[in-house]
């Protein structure tokens, strides 16, 4: 998703890029809903639901719009500093135990962040925004596991996409420009590969404690290095391969 983005982001705007993530999956979801009983939608935590989708597309609006302005090695860097957060947000809201082993992959992993941003001098506006969708994200997955034990995989997801396409119109609708076929394809594969990275999640996070399967998402890190060099031709310097392997290693 973040490859699309950056290839498509110097032609269209930000909000149409949150407009189509939120409104194809409410799209591909129709099928279930027509086919799902009142008792398997119906929510007595709407508010929590309301609460998790506003941070998941504070995190996506800010992962994109880093994206289209940083290296994307550099800016899934830092956007995924938020298994750090979440280790921290989880210890504090969910009371989850966190032993050495978990810590130790954690800053670790943490560290190879670092070495592949490394900021010096002055620090890119955009560098702060992916940092924002990091600690939106971790504070969402917390969400996400108190929902978890009352609510299925689908509702969460159904929830978010909808609250999510609610507050997506207007800006989306305010800076439409009609797309080109391409774009409307890339637009609309943003939103399927957000509708089965959301079903992963939901099912991971029901399935283990956030500080378990937090720290995996450090290795978007190397894929986003490896994608970047060839098909951008950003080329990863010594500490960027060094953060690499400390990440893999993690």
């Amino acid at each position: 998703m973040g490859l699309i983005i950056k290839n498509i982001a110097s032609q269209v705007s930000l909000a149409m890029m949150v407009l189509f993530r939120q409104w194809v999956v409410l799209l591909i979801l129709v099928p279930w809903l027509l086919r799902a009983e009142a008792n398997e939608i119906r929510t007595e935590r709407l508010g929590a639901h309301a609460l998790r989708a506003l941070l998941a597309l504070a995190s996506f609006a800010c992962l994109a719009y880093a994206v289209s302005r940083l290296p994307l090695a550099d800016a899934v860097a830092l956007a995924y500093t938020n298994p750090l957060w979440s280790i921290l947000v989880s210890v504090i809201f969910l009371g989850e135990p966190v032993r050495i082993r978990r810590w130790t992959a954690t800053v670790a992993g943490f560290v190879g962040v670092l070495c592949i941003v490394r900021p010096a001098g002055q620090i890119d506006p955009a560098m702060l925004v992916a940092l924002g969708s990091a600690v939106s994200a971790s504070l969402s997955m917390m969400i996400i596991k108190k929902l978890t034990t009352t609510e299925s995989p689908f509702q969460i997801l159904f929830y978010f996409t909808l609250v999510g396409s609610l507050v997506s119109l207007g800006p989306g609708l305010y800076y439409w420009q009609t797309p080109s076929l391409v774009q409307g394809v890339w637009l609309t594969v943003i939103g399927a590969m957000a509708f089965v990275g959301q079903i992963c999640l939901s099912r991971a996070i029901g399935l283990a404690d956030v500080t378990l399967v937090a720290p995996v998402d450090f290795l978007r890190l190397p894929f986003a290095a490896i994608f970047g060099l060839v098909l951008f031709a950003e080329v990863p310097d010594a500490w960027t391969l060094a953060g690499g392997a400390i990440i893999a290693l993690a």
